[in-house]
């Protein structure tokens, strides 16, 4: 079951609280500003067919997450560390300012199933050797 906000942050907005400290030029306040916009839940709504189940995390926060990951080259608990800790991570992804993020394997859960309807959402990364 595909996730949606609905008042689930830990804490107050990251981005709402802390925007001041995150430059604005940054991927950081792009990404704030314009995660909605950038992934719509209806890009996403294939990969969660099914309203069984409890609700997932929202996707836009994984996506965003996943776009960070991959613009500084981090592992998936590097990535899930930054998400903790790192305020910049928490008010691009959507986060509250004490939420603690999720499960690194989430991480390789979402890549499968971003992979899993390509047309969709556009070729899939290419693998590394």
């Amino acid at each position: 079951m595909q996730g949606e906000w609905a008042g689930e942050m830990v804490g107050p907005d990251a981005w709402e609280t802390c925007r001041e400290l995150i430059p604005a030029e940054s991927v950081f306040a792009f990404l704030a500003e314009h995660r909605e916009a950038l992934f719509p839940p209806s890009m996403f709504a294939d990969m969660y067919p099914s309203s069984n189940g409890r609700p997932s995390l929202p996707p836009q926060v994984l996506a965003a997450t996943v776009v960070l990951q991959s613009m500084q080259g981090l592992s998936d608990f590097q990535t899930v560390q930054e998400l903790r800790c790192d305020l910049r991570w928490k008010a691009a992804c959507g986060l509250g300012l004490y939420d603690m993020a999720f499960d690194p394997s989430l991480l390789t859960y979402f890549r499968r199933l971003r992979r899993s309807s390509p047309k969709r959402r556009g070729p899939p990364p290419p693998r590394r050797s």
